[in-house]
């Protein structure tokens, strides 16, 4: 069964403040879990105070229609498709839906992958947003004893 991964940037429109984006997150995170999990699709997202970005995996079908959904969301704007491709293998198999906020204590890893011009989406190569969001939410779930989505359930092992 063919797979596609759809690895996207927007400019982030929910706030800039820590708890504004940590509950917008939460609820992102919450909504996208329940719709993934039902559709086949896994992925991550992480954002800052002015940027999103999001993998989507799964069929080629699910992530599609998902995508067209995800490019009318309120939440943010100026969505730019950076990579469309098809895959054999899930980089994200584990995870319905995992997120993350870029946190200031993250500045020696966003470096590593963007540079001294900080993290901007628009300057990466699409492998390197998809290096950079499983690194973040790597480091977030490696720090945080409980995150938002194993609370609400990530995949043993979702269907191709």
């Amino acid at each position: 069964m063919s797979l596609l991964r759809v690895v996207y940037y927007s400019r982030q429109r929910v706030g800039r403040s820590r708890e504004t984006i940590s509950d917008q997150l939460a609820d992102i995170l919450q909504a996208s879990i329940a719709n993934n999990r039902q559709h086949g699709i896994t992925g991550a997202i992480i954002l800052d105070h002015r940027w999103v970005v999001q993998v989507l995996e799964g069929r080629t079908s699910a992530v599609t229609t998902a995508y067209q959904r995800i490019a009318c969301d309120a939440r943010h704007s100026d969505i730019v498709l950076a990579d469309q491709t098809e895959i054999d293998e899930r980089r994200f198999p584990y995870w319905w839906m995992a997120g993350a906020a870029i946190e200031p204590d993250m500045d020696e890893l966003v470096r590593r992958w963007c540079g001294d011009s900080g993290f901007d989406p628009s300057r990466m190569a699409p492998r390197r947003l998809v290096d950079l969001t499983e690194a973040v939410v790597t480091a977030y779930m490696e720090r945080t004893p409980m995150p938002v989505m194993r609370r609400v359930g990530a995949p043993a092992h979702p269907q191709a």
